[in-house]
């Protein structure tokens, strides 16, 4: 009798697991992206699109960060291109896509670089942040080791760090991702709430593998 009660929750442990599979291969959790410069990615269909005038207001509040901490920001144009928001209120992740013209370095330069250059990104990176703090930036927790990936067969230049919450005590995980491509530099920031990672680690790892350029 023993034997049969095992096969008996193994065996609707099999049918819950495939009705799960058959509801998520059914799912409309996401949907497809199609930006300017021809790059897509998948996002979530029920989080937050802002608007062109908060896009500019992000850009505007960090040109004016830039400026005030003296710190000289690049020589391309800047665009941005999507900014969402996870829902509900307060957002616990968000992913920002924006295009410089042209790029500060090329695909070159990130196969050229070494160890040491990358360290020596970091360490300008936090300076970086140390001055903007100073002038109203995110305090910076932790700037995390700079690496370089591959994405769609280019090298991506990854910068992660961990900034203070700005609506809660947690602390928030921050990845850049900067990818040199002919005449432009695609920049991709993906970032979450520590406390929920669980729940927004692997929506943004979805996300992330979805781009294409």
């Amino acid at each position: 009798m023993r034997v049969n009660i095992k096969h008996l929750f193994l065996a609707a442990f099999i049918a819950l697991t495939l009705l799960a599979h058959s509801a998520f291969a059914q799912d409309t959790s996401f949907r497809s992206v199609q930006l300017a410069y021809g790059i897509s990615l998948d996002v979530p269909s029920h989080w937050t699109v802002l608007s062109l005038e908060n896009r500019k207001n992000l850009g505007a509040a960090g040109q004016a960060m830039t400026d005030n901490a003296g710190i000289e920001g690049s020589s391309g144009r800047k665009e941005s291109l999507l900014a969402m928001n996870a829902t509900p209120n307060p957002t616990g992740a968000m992913i920002r896509v924006s295009v410089t013209s042209p790029p500060d370095y090329t695909q070159s330069d990130l196969a050229a670089a070494t160890p040491a250059d990358l360290q020596e990104v970091g360490t300008e990176m936090l300076k970086m942040f140390r001055q903007l703090e100073a002038s109203g930036g995110p305090k910076i927790i932790e700037m995390q080791p700079v690496r370089i990936e591959r994405l769609n067969n280019y090298r991506v230049l990854v910068m992660p760090y961990i900034r203070a919450g700005v609506n809660g005590p947690s602390p928030w995980q921050v990845a850049q991702y900067k990818i040199p491509v002919s005449n432009r530099l695609i920049e991709i920031t993906l970032s979450h709430r520590q406390s929920d990672a669980i729940v927004w680690r692997p929506i943004l790892e979805r996300v992330k593998r979805s781009i294409k350029f």
